[in-house]
C-alpha cells in the first residue's frame, strides 16, 4: 500500500515541496553557508496555525467565562479580586492557544528542521498579535472616554512587553514541539 500511495502524483508533490532534515544531494556552496535555501514556510500552515489558535482562544475565553458566571456570586464578589482573575485566566488561555496554534502550524506544513519551525512559529504569532489588535482597535471606538494616568500606563506598557515576549516564545516552543523529527520520517520511508 505505501508503494502505491508513494506512485500518486500528489504524494510525490507533496513529499518534494517539504523540507527534510538531511539532503541526499551533494553538498553545494549554499548548504556549506547554512543551507538557507531550504527555508520555504508553508504559508497553509501558519495560516491554519492561526485559525485554530483563535479557535483554542474563543474556546478558552468561553470556558472561563462560563465558569466565572457559575462560581461567582455577584453580592459578595470583590471587582479587583475578579479582574485580576480574569487577567490570569486570559494570559493563560492566549499562551496555550498560541503554543497550539504553533503546533499545528508545523505539523500541517510538515516542517522538519529546527530553524524552519522557528519561523513558522515566529509568523504565528506575529499574524495571531495583527489580527487581535485589529479586532480590539475595532471596538475601541466604543468605549467611553478614557482618563489616562502615567503611573499606570508606565506599568502597564512595561507588563505588555512582558506578555508579547511570552507569548511569542509560547508560539515558538508549540512550534518547535510540533514539527516532525528526521529519525520518525525515516522510520517511516
Amino acid at each position: 500500500m505505501a508503494s502505491a500511495l508513494g506512485s500518486s502524483p500528489l504524494v510525490e508533490r507533496r513529499t518534494g515541496e517539504r523540507r527534510h532534515a538531511a539532503d541526499s544531494r551533494a553538498p553545494t556552496a549554499s548548504a556549506r553557508t547554512g543551507n538557507l535555501e531550504g527555508l520555504r514556510v508553508s504559508w497553509g500552515g501558519v495560516w491554519g496555525g492561526v485559525l485554530v489558535m483563535m479557535a483554542t482562544l474563543i474556546l478558552l475565553s468561553a470556558l472561563g467565562v462560563a465558569v466565572g458566571v457559575t462560581a461567582v456570586d455577584p453580592d459578595t464578589a470583590e471587582p479587583g479580586q475578579l479582574a485580576a482573575l480574569a487577567v490570569v485566566w486570559g494570559a493563560v488561555s492566549l499562551l496555550v492557544s498560541l503554543f497550539i496554534g504553533g503546533m499545528v502550524a508545523t505539523r500541517i506544513g510538515m516542517v522538519y528542521d529546527r530553524a524552519t519551525g522557528l519561523f513558522e512559529g515566529v509568523l504565528v504569532w506575529v499574524v495571531s498579535v495583527l489580527l487581535i489588535v485589529t479586532f480590539a482597535g475595532s471596538g475601541l471606538t466604543l468605549l467611553p472616554e478614557i482618563t489616562i494616568d502615567l503611573e499606570d500606563t508606565r506599568a502597564a506598557a512595561w507588563m505588555s512587553l512582558g506578555a508579547m515576549v511570552l507569548s511569542l516564545l509560547a508560539a515558538v516552543l508549540g512550534a518547535l514541539a510540533g514539527r516532525k523529527h528526521a529519525a520518525a520520517r525515516a522510520g517511516r520511508e
